[in-house]
């Protein structure tokens, strides 16, 4: 998305960017939160991690630390996001932890 983005607002605008971002990361979030709705355990598809929250994790943090999706809109995405924000592995792997991270205010997951 970072390549889009960068074609966004060299061709037309920082707003428009931002805009086109915030469109497209809640359009996904609202398909994803009804998909998740009424399957979703702990994590995104039951009560152990499995890939579909390895892909989801980044996508969430990205939103919220980025582009500061209102996650009151996503209960099972926001609820879910906590979780991750508990378990050890993805508590390892935060973008903040890794070798060449540069320094920030540390977030959640």
């Amino acid at each position: 998305m970072l390549s889009v983005l960068n074609f966004i607002e060299e061709k037309i605008s920082s707003d428009e960017k931002v805009a086109w971002a915030l469109r497209h990361i809640n359009n996904g979030f609202t398909a994803i939160e009804k998909l998740l709705e009424g399957s979703a355990g702990k994590y995104a598809t039951g009560d152990k991690v499995q890939l579909a929250d390895v892909f989801l994790a980044p996508q969430i943090y990205v939103g919220v630390t980025r582009f500061q999706i209102d996650m009151s809109q996503y209960p099972t995405l926001a609820r879910i996001y906590e979780a991750y924000a508990e378990h050890p592995a993805f508590q390892a792997a935060h973008p903040n932890r890794q070798p060449d991270a540069f320094p920030s205010s540390s977030q959640s997951c």
